[in-house]
């Protein structure tokens, strides 16, 4: 044998003149893929098939704080259970979720009314740290916006303290602008913040600075909210219903099935489907789009706030790569 390495596929049985392609290589930078122009016709079609057809694939991690436990359970996508943090990574009485562009998960530590608030780091190994302890009065939601400042809803003194991602604070808003125990925090696609209150309002705060009430009707104690699809979801602890509001704020009740008890926080995957925490029954309820529940997981303690985690499958990275390799090959045999 030569110093080539050769290797001979079947590739179009049948084909007398495309039956084998011959591949001789050396070091990468010398391989030449030799094929005949029908073949390689084929296969930079097949590639442009899979790089515009083939949709992203995700796998959604599901976190729970539990309130009694001071821990924060993850599941993952089969709804394996594991403990993601404890009080002894520096939780005390966990309540709101939040995770950052870089996947490090943020809790809001109420202090149970011990004083201790606040806003715990965690990186994606489970390492934690002080995020910021200046600002907080019983913080309870958390929400990032799309320059990765962090809100907090403080329940103690009925503000929304604002953080830089240095953990420098400021207040940004105060009970003058409406607030009343403030609690679930989320941010629609053009930057608008919405704060869930105790009084049976959304408030909505625009990026111009000015505040409006955005809903006041179908809410009982309104807790967790989640956006999807340009909807505002709801969690009514007060009458365990979950209300779903369009961009103009008109309501109506999404689901109000028995499967809930007090249900407090919310997250939306990537496929659409919602995920409640009903504190009442410990349990985490998934619904489809279409409103058809069932229960995710159970008997983990009493779940509060829920955040996801939307982690690409190393898939889509070898599927992509083997699409490059073939792109490459088909280039180089054109410049042969």
């Amino acid at each position: 044998m030569n110093a080539y390495a050769r290797a001979v596929l079947p590739l179009i049985p049948g084909d007398s003149t495309c039956h084998q392609l011959p591949v001789h290589c050396i070091f990468p930078h010398r391989c030449r893929v030799r094929m005949k122009g029908l073949v390689a016709n084929l296969l930079f079609g097949v590639l442009l098939t899979l790089w515009f057809s083939v949709p992203s694939v995700h796998a959604d991690n599901i976190y729970v704080s539990t309130f009694n436990l001071n821990t924060v359970v993850e599941f993952d996508s089969g709804g394996n259970q594991s403990t993601f943090a404890t009080a002894g990574s520096g939780l005390n009485y966990p309540s709101g979720l939040a995770f950052d562009a870089n996947g490090n998960l943020y809790v809001s530590n109420s202090g149970g009314g011990n004083g201790n608030s606040t806003i715990e780091e965690f990186s994606p190994n489970g390492s934690g740290s002080i995020f910021a302890s200046t600002g907080l009065s019983y913080p309870t939601g958390l929400a990032f916006d799309t320059g990765g400042n962090l809100y907090v809803s403080n329940i103690g003194n009925n503000t929304i303290e604002e953080f830089d991602g240095s953990g420098t604070g400021s207040v940004f808003a105060t009970a003058a602008s409406g607030l009343d125990l403030p609690k679930g925090l989320a941010f629609d696609s053009s930057g608008n913040l919405y704060v869930a209150n105790y009084n049976n309002t959304i408030l909505k705060f625009n990026t111009g600075g000015g505040v409006s009430i955005f809903a006041s009707s179908g809410l009982s104690n309104p807790q967790g909210l989640a956006f999807y699809g340009g909807d505002l979801y709801v969690a009514n602890a007060g009458n365990n219903t979950i209300e779903e509001f369009n961009s103009s704020g008109q309501g109506s009740t999404f689901t109000s099935t028995n499967l809930l008890r007090f249900p407090v926080g919310l997250a939306i995957d990537s496929s659409g489907d919602l995920y409640v925490a009903s504190e009442g029954n410990a349990s985490i309820v998934e619904f489809s789009p279409s409103a058809i529940g069932s229960v995710f997981a159970s008997g983990f303690g009493n779940a509060a706030y829920l955040a996801i985690d939307d982690i690409p499958e190393p898939s889509t990275f070898l599927l992509l790569g083997f699409g490059a390799m073939t792109l490459c090959a088909f280039l180089k045999r054109h410049r042969a």
